[in-house]
């Protein structure tokens, strides 16, 4: 893949020939001249510019064209791509200057901005950008090196980009590791380019294509996300929450609303941690399901205030709602398998008579009179206090 891009001018047109120049970052082979002779660039590039009548305005145009590391590339090739970029522009005097002394090779082109030709002014437009970046696509293509999509569009997704997603999605859906993903991505054909120092992850598809996950357009698919849903456990996460939501009766979420319902929660609890405590997974993971466990409580509250199942009494509520919980309870017990780890379930706020059978409501009075006395029966609300300040 080739990367290229316009740089602002920040020094003029002598110094910007000596700093692409520097054999501290280049060496003599790898300075061409198109149109031009490399060694006498600012002697011509100044002709042109005095034999039209143009010494005004902007002097050149820096163009810099990047490889991507992994790409099987040597300097010498780059360098021919270097000059076959600067061709793209006829009429127009180029100096070329392949750098050797980065991770990733890159090509400087000095380009003078007026014509040699016909004496007119280069202007850079969106049009002429996207043209040049198409141009080194194909280059790139013909040379067997990886390609980025020359303008990403929200709103028109390519085939290959909804592909890509699909892929993610299947592969977020049947693994617990971020090793496991990128294994099972490599066997669907894609690379994942996900390093701790890097601020994206980088696929790049089965045709050769690069994309960034900030270019796929859909959040639950961010570095941010995935990390979060595999600090939780991945697929085990997933299973949790489809479980849980088919015990309650409730839609079976799919791995995009398991992700939704994660992010914003997560995100601003982890807000809160240190650097060292965010990269601690067993860490994330107790915040995380702590935030559950405090949610079953609240969630318990509401059912003994009677704002839920308003056909029933309070009491009936929190039975139903303890016997739903304990049946979970007994459920992951009897799977054998070893699951993440779990909220603690509300259940376990409940005094220990409501795991009792009752036939009637009168049976529960009698119960909770036999343990607390006759005093804590309240008559207005119909039910027994249990001291939470209801």
């Amino acid at each position: 893949m080739a990367s290229v891009k316009f740089v602002a001018v920040s020094q003029p047109l002598s110094g910007i020939l000596h700093y692409v120049t520097n054999r501290e970052k280049t060496t003599q082979r790898l300075i061409s001249g198109v149109n031009c002779v490399a060694e006498s660039a600012y002697e011509e590039f100044t002709a042109t510019k005095l034999q039209f009548h143009k010494t005004g305005g902007r002097a050149y145009y820096h163009i810099v064209q990047a490889f991507a590391p992994d790409d099987p590339l040597d300097f010498d090739t780059a360098h021919e791509l270097g000059i076959k970029l600067a061709e793209h522009f006829p009429g127009y005097q180029c100096l070329v200057a392949t750098h050797m002394n980065t991770a990733h090779i890159h090509n400087h082109i000095i380009m003078n901005s007026v014509s040699f030709e016909d004496g007119r002014k280069f202007h850079q437009s969106a049009q002429e950008m996207r043209q040049v970046k198409e141009f080194v696509n194909d280059l790139c293509r013909e040379y067997g090196l990886s390609v980025t999509e020359s303008k990403a569009d929200p709103k028109r997704i390519p085939d290959w980009k909804h592909d890509l997603r699909y892929a993610i999605r299947e592969a977020m859906s049947c693994t617990s590791t971020r090793e496991e993903f990128i294994s099972h991505m490599e066997e669907l054909g894609y690379k994942v380019d996900w390093k701790p120092d890097h601020k994206y992850m980088t696929y790049t598809t089965p045709n050769g294509i690069r994309c960034r996950d900030s270019k796929l357009f859909d959040e639950t698919l961010s570095r941010e996300s995935i990390e979060c849903y595999y600090r939780l456990g991945g697929v085990k996460y997933l299973s949790a929450a489809q479980e849980s939501a088919q015990m309650n009766n409730e839609p079976t979420p799919m791995l995009r609303d398991v992700l939704i319902g994660m992010g914003a929660v997560s995100l601003a609890l982890m807000s809160l941690a240190s650097d060292d405590e965010k990269r601690d997974e067993d860490f994330f993971q107790q915040v995380y399901y702590a935030m559950l466990a405090a949610d079953d409580i609240v969630e318990l509250i509401r059912i003994l205030r009677g704002q839920r199942n308003h056909g029933k009494q309070p009491w009936e509520q929190a039975f139903d709602y303890t016997v739903r919980k304990k049946q979970d309870d007994v459920n992951e017990d009897d799977s054998g398998e070893d699951d993440l780890p779990t909220p603690q379930s509300a259940a376990s706020f409940v005094p220990e008579f409501y795991g009792n059978d009752y036939e009637s409501e009168e049976d529960y009075d009698e119960e909770y009179a036999r343990n607390h006395g006759e005093d804590d029966y309240d008559e207005d609300e119909q039910c027994w206090g249990m001291g939470m300040g209801m």
